[in-house]
């Protein structure tokens, strides 16, 4: 079986160029905060979407579900990668609220390289998996953050002017950088 990791690896120099990210349980497999992530979560920028779709279609079965109502995100696409592996490339995720929603753009400040590939920030997903509601996935992210420190506040403050709820925020996780 094919596992997110190694597929990443082997879709990686296809993707040189694109501005694009890993996310999801595999970035928590990255910090070490799961053993074996569910799929393979990928962030590109709108514009690169068309792109990296256009890509991922000629290796993998596009199985795009039907809209979430819960998550609203304008470019989403799922693959099927074979051996029971799954693919959600998104950009402009967009994540409905009680009163409105809230969406997350992913640029080139927002990742960062390790062991050869590209990273999503466990600041935004600790933030990403808060509206969620992905309870496993926050507490472990708190505790990986408050062990580890902010290393990315400007992606804190970047989520915070794009309008993130600071509802969620209360009270603060320990690891909140700033004093109240």
């Amino acid at each position: 079986m094919t596992t997110p990791l190694e597929f990443a690896r082997a879709l990686a120099p296809k993707l040189a160029g694109y501005c694009w990210a890993i996310g999801g349980s595999t970035l928590l497999q990255q910090l070490d905060l799961v053993e074996q992530p569910r799929d393979l979560d990928i962030v590109t920028t709108a514009a690169d979407f068309a792109a990296v779709r256009a890509l991922l279609a000629t290796i993998a079965s596009d199985i795009t579900p039907p809209p979430h109502p819960q998550f609203t995100t304008p470019h989403f696409a799922r693959f099927d990668a074979g051996d029971g592996l799954t693919v959600d490339l998104m950009a402009e995720m967009t994540i409905k609220l009680d009163k409105g929603s809230y969406r997350w753009s992913f640029d080139a400040g927002a990742l960062q390289q390790a062991n050869g590939l590209p990273w999503c920030l466990a600041e935004d997903w600790a933030l990403l998996y808060r509206l969620m509601q992905r309870e496993e996935q926050t507490e472990a992210l708190d505790e990986w953050l408050e062990e580890h420190g902010v290393q990315h506040p400007q992606r804190i403050a970047a989520n915070l002017f794009a309008g993130y709820p600071e509802k969620m925020l209360q009270p603060p996780p320990a690891w909140w950088p700033w004093e109240e």
